[in-house]
């Protein structure tokens, strides 16, 4: 048995980028490969070529596996073009001794900007006092998770206890009790087996929704409370809905397409394009990929960062207000090579962004649906 990442797989498969990896995809021939949570990969434009690679040279079987199988086209076109099974387990709330697997839900939908950080602490200063805890809240952005986190301490001191469980920060475990809230991202969305009674999660797309809705109703009756921007009411035809018509109905229907979204990068993580972010409002200091063009204003930028020398790079670290921790981040750089540095403020609504490389004139340029362009330049021959 091989364990591994479709992150991996793609670098050894598609890009054929390790020195070994030949040995390693020997060890794939006629091999079963399961992905589990497929849905995560859908839209990234390498997994269907992934896919056809592993079906053309290796793979005797491959298993998708998902509580939202949701497909691109591309990945549809190559499941129709060989032979295929689906298995659906949708009417699965019991097993045949009688345990139940999906408790009966009540669902709030509270519809709006939940984008802007003053109107979301609000709902959530109203909010959390009112439900049953361990209570988990889902932001769709780990920006606006720790800009909202000082708020909620502060706001509710020694209260409850808030910990948060994201892609930057995973607090030490603690028990989940009647006095526990749960701070989260799309880390906690799949593979993590923590129980709730009340969530509260903000949703764009149906994908993410149903999955966020799956972290209650394990072991008793939950309270979801859904924050977005869309208005559910012309989707809501009765008061009492059939789990199962809730998320495959009501939300498909009413929430964006998973094929619009703006995943990290469009890319796999082996793809994606590294860069230094400084929160001009928080002043926090993080490596992120190209999708922190969505999320951020951006008011200043290092776009030739790939042609400066160490010192000139201490610099412009310097100039661009980021004083500590500078060897850390130069190291990284030495091993994860930036693009650039920007800071910028969180924006109140998220845009799509795309990144091209021109091997040409060796740079990349970013542009979001707001029309605005970054150009990066790169080293000549670096890439």
């Amino acid at each position: 048995m091989v364990v591994t990442s479709p992150d991996v797989l793609h670098l050894l498969v598609n890009r054929k980028a390790y020195k070994g990896s030949k040995r390693i995809q020997n060890l794939l021939n006629g091999a079963f490969i399961f992905f589990d949570e497929f849905h995560l990969y859908s839209n990234l434009k390498n997994f269907p070529i992934l896919i056809q690679n592993l079906l053309e040279g290796m793979a005797a079987k491959i298993v998708f596996l998902s509580a939202t199988p949701y497909q691109n086209e591309e990945l549809k076109q190559i499941i129709e073009e060989n032979q295929s099974k689906f298995i659906d387990f949708k009417n699965s709330q019991t097993d045949n001794k009688g345990t139940i697997f999906n408790y009966p839900l009540d669902v709030e939908i509270c519809s709006f900007n939940y984008t802007n950080l003053n109107q979301n602490l609000n709902k959530l200063i109203e909010l959390i006092p009112k439900y049953e805890k361990p209570m988990a809240i889902i932001f769709d952005s780990v920006f606006r998770l720790q800009r909202l986190k000082k708020d909620l301490e502060k706001e509710f001191n020694s209260k409850f206890k808030i910990i948060e469980w994201s892609g930057f920060k995973k607090d030490n475990a603690v028990p989940l009790d009647d006095n526990t809230i749960v701070l989260g991202t799309s880390s906690i969305e799949v593979g993590i087996d923590m129980y709730f009674k009340t969530l509260i999660t903000e949703v764009s797309y149906w994908t993410s929704a149903i999955q966020r809705i799956g972290r209650v109703g394990r072991k008793c009756d939950g309270k979801v409370i859904i924050f977005t921007n869309k208005n559910f009411t012309p989707y809501l035809k009765k008061d009492e809905l059939e789990r199962d018509e809730f998320e495959n109905k009501v939300l498909r229907e009413a929430l964006k397409d998973p094929s619009d979204k703006m995943i990290a990068g469009e890319m796999f993580r082996g793809d994606s394009y590294n860069f230094l972010i400084r929160d001009e409002e928080s002043n926090q200091v993080h490596n992120y990929s190209e999708a922190l063009f969505a999320m951020f204003a951006i008011n200043d930028k290092i776009h030739d960062w790939r042609q400066l020398d160490f010192e000139e790079k201490r610099d412009a670290l310097e100039y661009m207000g980021i004083d500590n921790n500078q060897n850390q981040y130069l190291l990284q750089d030495k091993i994860f090579p930036y693009w650039g540095i920007v800071k910028g403020k969180l924006k109140n609504k998220y845009t799509r962004v795309s990144a091209i490389y021109s091997e040409n004139n060796n740079e990349l340029i970013i542009t979001d649906s707001d029309n605005n362009e970054y150009t990066f330049y790169d080293s000549e021959g670096s890439f």
